[in-house]
Order: C-alpha cells, then structure tokens, then sequence
C-alpha cells in the first residue's frame, strides 16, 4: 500500500516538475506521416545527451524496384534552436533495400533512424522536414522545381531537462519494438503496441552520483492507465558500472484496454533515488493501425463538436481509439448485433461525397459533403446557374424561412452594371458577390421534407416539423458550393440542448 501511494505520488512529480527525463513525441503532417521521438540522457559535464529518433511507416513511402531490389530514401532535416539561434542542425538519409517491397501496410512496419546532439537543459524550438527522394510532386510547378512528397512540424516546443549532479540521474524510458536479426534493439517512436506487438519493450539508462558507491540498483517499473491506477508493475536489480546503470524491461499488454497509458521507472539504492517516465499508446482495433491518420481525423472533424474534436485532435492513438468507439456504441441502433448500421451508412455517405461533393478538396469535408453525411439524399434540389440578380438569391432565402413559399426565379438575369449582393443569413448584413451579367456561379436549395434520415444522435434530436431546407452558393463557379443559410440554427439548438 505504500508503494502504491509513493508511486502516485512521484509520478505527480514527473508530471509537474522539470528534470524526469520524459521525453516527447512529435508528429509530422503533410503527405505522408512520421514520428520523431526526443530523449534525454544525462551527461557528467551537466549537458544532456538529446537523441531524435525517427520512424516512418513503410506504408507512407514508395519503394523503387531496381534490378530485383526494393529500395526506398527518405531525407531527413532536423533543425534545433533556442533564443540565441540555431543549436544543432542536421540533414539524414533513411535508406532502406528489400528483396520485396513491404507487405506490411500498417504502423507495425516502419523505417527509423536517429540523430544526437549534446545540449544544456533549457527550453528550445524542434523543426523537423521529411521528403520521400522515390515520389516527386505531380503538379507542373512541383516537376519544374523538382519537388518531392514531404511532411513536416515546425517550431514545436521542446524542454530539455536538468539533471542535477548530486542525485540519481534517469534518462529516457526508451520504448522498444523488439530486436532485428542482428539481436538488436529497434525503437519505437511511434509509442503504440497491442494488435502488431503485444510486448512492451523499454531501455532505461541511469547515472549514479560521483560521490555515492553503489554496486546496484533496484529497479521498479510500473505502468498506469488514464485513470491513475497502476494495471502492472515489475521489479528488477541492475548492477552499476562506471558509475552507471542501463536496464531493459518488457511488458505482455495483451490483458490492457485501448488507451493511453504512462510507463513509470523508479530506480532507487542506500541514499539514492529518482523516477522517469513515458506515455505509450494500446490500440486493437486493425483500422487503427492501417489507416493513415489524416483519414481518421477527417472521420473525426465530421462526428464532432469543435472541442470535442480539438480533445480528439491532442489525444494518443489510443484513446482516439477509445474515443471513437464509445462515439459508435452510443450510435449503434442494434448493439445486440455484430454489425454497426450507424457506422457503415456513414463510410457509405463518406464515400458518395468523395465521389460527387469534391472541389479542390476530398467532398467529405466540403459543406454540401458533411450536410449529406449527416442527413443524407434530400428529397428535392434546387439548383440555379447565374448570372442572377439579388431578387433570385432573396427568395432562395425566403424559401429556408417559409416552407410554403415557391421559389420564383428571375428571368432578368442581371444589367451587367449592377453590383449583386449575396445576403449573410447568420451576421444579418451583406458581402461584396460576384456577378453582373457573368456565368461565374450558381445556388443550390437542399430541401428535406421532413428531417431527411440523420446519422448521428445530434441531429436527432431536433424539432423541426416542417423539414430541413440549406441554401449552398458557389459564388466563383468553380464547384466550391458554400453554406450560407438553413431553415433552422439546428447547431445551436443542440449545443443549448448538450448545456442543459
């Protein structure tokens, strides 16, 4: 019982305070995904040890056959900088050569490398730019300027910690993916294990004080679910050598739920005494690990409230997992069952939108793409092409406010002089709209006699008796169809409803 309440005790320490050696992971976005994982370890001349370690899932990349031999190059860019400027910068190569390309299309497949600089403790700025040299950019100017695939993080915050001299000083954890044929170790950057890796593996690399003797260390590791308890632990002795201590532990998660998760390592002796520690993802479900993430967000950014997805957004593999299924057990019409009807209309809908809603963007998230996710085929659309006048966008209005009123359409399309106003349903008040007598756009009237079929508990609960009516307007017409108006402030109407 005291070891429990200890542990919880200094695991708020590690939360809260610098110098636990926690690490971070980073992200990267753009065309394709990567993980850049930075640690610490300490060093005896009061500098830490950063090493970047950076994976990219083989599904991400392209690999390019020569003379019977798969090889994809990935270039990496690393830049540190603190206030004074750059620190350390870097410019890596990832080359990978296979016999065959990769089978493996998920995150249990992946290319690493790592890169290391000797820094002091402080706060610093980590940029990172990857570029796939086996995939150039398909657009003109991409070809001309020899551009490739890339993606990147900029500017993001990094807190190098301070390792104080006179106290046991604990780097990492590093998480572990297992070992190659060589026997040795590989690195997780990602921080995900379950369905393509039921072993937690980690490294812990400690230094003991100048003037403390120890032969050993105790080593007791535990690990902690979202809710703060400890679900496993291990105990471990590691001998000390040239005044340091290095352990490798492992961990079987297959009795752990989808979720986030912090691995806690205390290492103790006579006089002596410190914690770190590192948050890993569990996920089970296999369309977490193949699918890209810049597709589950899209999923996400449409089932979500704004908060709801900026939590979602900040959350760990893991619990995005955890999160979107308790999101379609509370949708599903039939749990009893073992198919989700709620959820397969939606991939459905995802799908129709892509393939008809699509702009310079994917149709799922253009307005005329989430309104029929949401609500489906209306039964009535009325379209208009201009050039039209303000009295055609004026009843096109009037037909979201009366359900009863017939959309009359102007046969004078316009004098060519006459500047033509697109009304602001919300702010009430007028924007510049182009026109004049020029075919460059059009409306569209999306009208649902009763509430159409909604997909998700929101739009469920609405109250709406004489249907749904949305005026879309592609001011340019160039397809780029925009949400300008709704018989009803249903959003509103569910967030006040959520409040009470």
């Amino acid at each position: 019982m005291k070891k429990a309440i200890f542990l919880l005790s200094v695991l708020f320490l590690m939360m809260t305070s610098p110098g636990t050696g926690m690490g971070q992971v980073f992200r990267g976005n753009g065309d394709f995904e990567f993980f850049l994982d930075a640690g610490s370890l300490p060093l005896r001349d009061g500098k830490v040890l950063e090493i970047f370690q950076v994976a990219v899932p083989t599904r991400e990349i392209r690999y390019k056959e020569t003379n019977g031999s798969y090889t994809a190059a990935v270039s990496v860019y690393i830049l540190l900088e603190s206030q004074e400027g750059k620190v350390h910068e870097k410019r890596l190569v990832i080359r990978d050569s296979r016999a065959q390309a990769p089978v493996a299309q998920d995150l249990a497949g992946f290319i690493y490398i790592a890169d290391s600089c000797s820094v002091a403790p402080g706060d610093y700025s980590l940029s990172a730019r990857l570029e796939d040299l086996n995939r150039g950019k398909k657009t003109l100017l991409g070809m001309l300027r020899k551009k490739h695939n890339h993606s990147a993080f900029e500017a993001q915050r990094l807190e190098v910690p301070v390792f104080e001299a006179d106290r046991l000083a604990i780097g990492g954890p590093f998480l572990l993916w297992g070992k190659n044929a060589g026997g040795q170790y590989i690195p997780n950057p990602i921080g995900i294990y379950g369905l393509k890796n039921d072993t937690l593996s980690f490294f812990v690399h400690a230094m003991v004080p100048e003037n403390v003797e120890a032969d050993s260390v105790g080593i007791f590791a535990s690990v902690i679910d979202g809710n703060g308890e400890r679900i496993d632990s291990l105990e471990l002795d590691c001998a000390v050598s040239g005044g340091s201590a290095s352990v490798f532990g492992a961990f079987d998660v297959n009795a752990w739920p989808a979720g986030s998760y912090n691995l806690a390592v205390e290492l103790f002796g006579e006089g002596i005494h410190g914690i770190s520690g590192k948050d890993f993802s569990v996920a089970w479900e296999i369309m977490n690990w193949i699918r890209p993430q810049r597709d589950l967000m899209l999923e996400a950014r449409i089932i979500f409230t704004d908060p709801e997805y900026e939590d979602f957004r900040d959350a760990s593999i893991g619990q995005q997992e955890k999160i979107m299924n308790r999101f379609w057990e509370e949708n599903d019409p039939t749990p009893h069952t073992a198919v989700n009807e709620s959820y397969e209309t939606f991939i459905q809908r995802v799908n129709y939108a892509n393939a008809n809603f699509g702009d310079f963007r994917k149709g799922a998230v253009t307005d005329r793409g989430q309104i029929f996710i949401r609500f489906g085929f209306p039964e009535e659309i009325m379209s208009e092409s201009v050039p039209f006048n303000r009295t055609d966008l004026n009843q096109a209005i009037d037909k979201l406010e009366d359900q009863y009123k017939v959309v009359v359409h102007n046969t004078m399309k316009g004098l060519g002089t006459e500047e033509v106003q697109m009304y602001d349903l919300l702010n009430n008040r007028s924007k510049p709209y182009r026109g004049g007598g020029m075919d460059t756009g059009g409306y569209e009237i999306w009208i649902y006699t009763i509430k159409g079929k909604p997909l998700f508990k929101r739009d469920q609960l609405m109250t709406i008796d004489s249907g749904l009516r949305f005026l879309f307007v592609d001011k340019d017409g160039v397809g780029n169809y925009v949400l300008v108006g709704t018989s009803e402030d249903f959003d509103k109407q569910f967030e006040e409803s959520s409040g009470e």
